[in-house]
């Protein structure tokens, strides 16, 4: 778990020590490239505009496509990168997504 989300799969019959290791290498695949949808930076979360106002979100889908993510999940036999509900609604800002 991270400052706003909580990596999570559904139960697959595979081991959950290689689903978790897959779920940290697609979020550290996709941190380590900039969003084509939202325009961030690598290494900066993605962010959705509501309200006139910026919000931090989950890695939009071409960020992941980007990074190659479903290659990575596919070994685990995880169809798509998502998480838990978050833990929160938070404003977006340039702070440094955190390694996994």
């Amino acid at each position: 778990m991270n400052e706003y989300f909580t990596l999570a799969a559904k139960p697959s019959g595979v081991d959950p020590s290689v689903v978790d290791a897959a779920l940290r290498q697609a979020w550290n695949a996709c941190a380590d490239v900039a969003c084509p949808k939202c325009g961030v930076q690598a290494w900066q979360y993605c962010r959705n505009l509501t309200g006139g106002s910026w919000w931090v979100t989950r890695f939009h889908r071409p960020r992941q496509d980007a990074a190659g993510a479903q290659q990575i999940l596919a070994r685990a036999q995880v169809h798509g990168l998502s998480w838990a509900k978050g833990n929160g609604v938070f404003a977006w800002d340039d702070r440094r997504i955190s390694t996994l």
